[in-house]
């Protein structure tokens, strides 16, 4: 964790962080941080985390979320991705990988297969192909992510093709190793496949479907996830934004009945300046018997919440940002004496592109 620190402390020192040209490779350097407080006012004293469906901003007390710098290397034909990270972003979305690799955020190349640069195979740590929101925090419109995104993928390794149609259309099949993974998942495997069609109109409209077929266990436990994701994002006037998002699962298991889950998300934001903007969220949660989110009691998860954030821009690297988040579940999938959860969460964040 020093070692990072410093490594961070340097680049954010580096007055040459923009882009730089070398050999014809153009470079890209940038750095981000998310340092944040957050106070559960349903939780007991002493407990070390928060919701077990929730896996950013989890400690209730000051931490650092997400501490990441990446490098990007692009040339015509070729591109390349590197990210470097450390929080409780990366302990409790990286649970499952060994130690050594919990430190890669990305880590992918990639080459044109066509002379007009629309075709594209790349391969390594990915980017998830699924969903709106992302792990860092300042280009989500809310501060927290929403329990659709928090339980689907942030990030896959395997091999993406993708073809830029023209302007409006972007399509992409992947092969991927699992649900959210570096390393293969340990056994006999089957590979997973993901989909995404993204229809763009124009600057101000994206419609985007995605799917993933494949598996999060090893062969012997005869599990499969069949997942949708939709979600359109739209820029109106005078500041206003809107994205409202629907995800659709089921777990297929060969001795016991079929497992269904879906749930839904839509945010409005009002931008009043370019240094101001604050936005409202309501989400709505349904995966009765835990098919992919864990609860706290053994009765599955059914919750509907609001949240509402205020952002402020500081300067030009740095970004105040506060939320207030409600969630509710009349069948007692928050906690065993209590159906209301409050949390209140700061975050200040410094970001060098």
């Amino acid at each position: 964790m020093r070692k990072f620190g410093l490594i961070l402390v340097l680049l954010f020192s580096f007055k040459a962080f923009s882009q730089e040209k070398t050999n014809g490779l153009e470079w890209d350097f940038s750095a981000f941080l998310d340092v944040y407080y957050g106070r559960d006012f349903s939780s007991q004293p002493g407990d070390p985390k928060r919701l077990p469906f929730l896996y950013n901003h989890t400690n209730p007390k000051l931490g650092i979320n997400l501490a990441l710098v990446s490098v990007t290397v692009k040339s015509d034909f070729f591109r390349a991705n590197l990210g470097l990270q450390q929080g409780s972003y990366m302990r409790d979305n990286y649970e499952n990988e060994p130690q050594s690799l919990k430190w890669i955020h990305q880590a992918n190349v990639g080459v044109a297969i066509d002379k007009e640069q629309k075709l594209w195979l790349d391969v390594g740590v990915l980017p998830s192909h699924i969903g709106f929101e992302n792990a860092v925090s300042t280009e989500n419109l809310t501060l927290s992510r929403s329990i659709i995104a928090e339980n689907s993928p942030y990030f896959e390794t395997g091999a993406r093709l993708s073809w830029n149609k023209d302007e409006r259309w972007y399509f992409a099949f992947l092969y991927l190793n699992g649900w959210q993974r570096i390393r293969s998942i340990p056994g006999k495997n089957k590979p997973s496949f993901g989909t995404q069609a993204t229809f763009s109109p124009n600057e101000n409209t994206t419609i985007n479907w995605s799917t993933f077929l494949g598996t999060d266990q090893p062969l012997e436990a005869e599990t499969m996830l069949y997942f949708t994701n939709f979600y359109g994002d739209f820029k109106l006037r005078e500041g206003w934004r809107f994205i409202a998002g629907l995800d659709g699962g089921r777990r297929t298991l060969a001795f016991d009945f079929d497992r269904n889950w879906w749930g839904m998300s839509a945010i409005l934001q009002k931008r009043f300046s370019e240094k101001f903007a604050s936005a409202f969220r309501f989400e709505y949660y349904n995966d009765p018997f835990q098919a992919i989110a864990t609860s706290l009691i053994d009765q599955g998860i059914k919750t509907s919440g609001l949240s509402l954030n205020t952002d402020w821009k500081l300067g030009k690297l740095a970004t105040f940002r506060l939320e207030g988040r409600w969630l509710t579940s009349p069948e007692l999938g928050l906690d065993q004496a209590e159906t209301d959860n409050f949390f209140l969460l700061g975050s200040l964040a410094l970001q060098i592109d």
